[in-house]
């Protein structure tokens, strides 16, 4: 098909699959034959507006039909209230889409989300600063990782019914890359969003202005910041729910801790979001990860 073959719009989605019996869902068919239909469901990696994110990164290498829903700094607990789950698992069962990709959890243990954990520590208060170990401890005892962990278990709950009729069907979720900007302000110029930066001004950071007053320098901020991402939410999060005993049938994870270049400041953004070029490193890992879930019909389709 030549025209646009993803959207972040269901008005738009519906127009490119026509209805059921129309020649367009024929053409559409024919099209999804050998090439892969996509959801894409998560938070600013995927929707971001201001520059090619993961989504669009993934999607620009992937010869199919997709769309990506979301909102920039949603939380899990919002992105996966029972009413979007509702919504989405109506979604899933009107169009043909392969997989679900989801992106969010970042979020819930940042910013205001944080400083609520650490309140003890927050201006005017001054606790005695602790170690980055004993400031996850805090964080696990908060049980913030937990609620992630259970609205990702509603998400894949409400899906895995899908598969008494579509037994190919797949969740793809990923880990977050180890930061390295630990209170890195985003950076924004006309070279990499457009005019609008004179606009935005600067945004972030999100975890170091609240860790500043918990941990004794950004050194122990980058602790911290591995245990959350890489202790937490990979190990104790995702890995659980991609376990067989679990959901390990139809959803996987894609791993962003060894990704090219993640070590370097220029692979980021700000604090926690890769640049466009760090974002292109990472969905060659993240289309490996869907192209090898997918039915082997379509995944050639899928360039990483």
């Amino acid at each position: 098909m030549d025209e646009l073959n993803w959207t972040t719009r269901w008005e738009v989605w519906r127009d490119l699959m026509g209805t059921p019996s129309s020649a367009r869902r024929k053409q559409v068919n024919t099209f999804l034959e050998t090439r892969p239909c996509l959801l894409y469901w998560g938070d600013s990696w995927f929707s971001t507006p201001l520059y090619m994110n993961l989504a669009k990164q993934s999607m620009s290498r992937i010869d199919g039909m997709a769309v990506v829903v979301g909102k920039p700094g949603a939380t899990a607990s919002k992105l996966f209230s029972a009413g979007e789950i509702q919504e989405v698992s109506g979604r899933l069962k009107g169009s043909p889409f392969d997989a679900v990709c989801l992106s969010a959890g970042g979020n819930d243990e940042l910013s205001e989300r944080l400083e609520k954990i650490f309140a003890a520590w927050m201006p005017p208060k001054r606790t005695r600063k602790i170690s980055p170990e004993a400031a996850f401890q805090i964080l696990l005892e908060s049980k913030t990782l937990q609620g992630v962990q259970n609205r990702y278990r509603a998400v894949l709950g409400a899906f895995e019914p899908l598969l008494s009729k579509r037994p190919a069907f797949r969740v793809v979720g990923h880990s977050y890359a180890p930061l390295v900007r630990i209170g890195a302000k985003a950076d924004l110029n006309p070279a990499n969003i457009g005019l609008i930066a004179w606009l935005k001004g600067s945004i972030g950071p999100w975890l170091w202005p609240v860790m500043q007053h918990v941990l004794d320098d950004k050194a122990a901020g980058k602790v911290f910041a591995d245990l959350l991402l890489k202790d937490g939410f990979r190990d104790m999060v995702l890995a659980p729910l991609a376990a067989q005993d679990e959901f390990g049938s139809f959803f996987s994870v894609a791993d962003f801790e060894h990704t090219p270049g993640v070590d370097q400041d220029a692979f980021w953004n700000d604090e926690i979001h890769p640049t466009q070029e760090g974002f292109a490193k990472m969905a060659r890992i993240f289309n490996r990860q869907i192209r090898d879930r997918l039915p082997i019909p379509k995944q050639g389709a899928v360039s990483v």
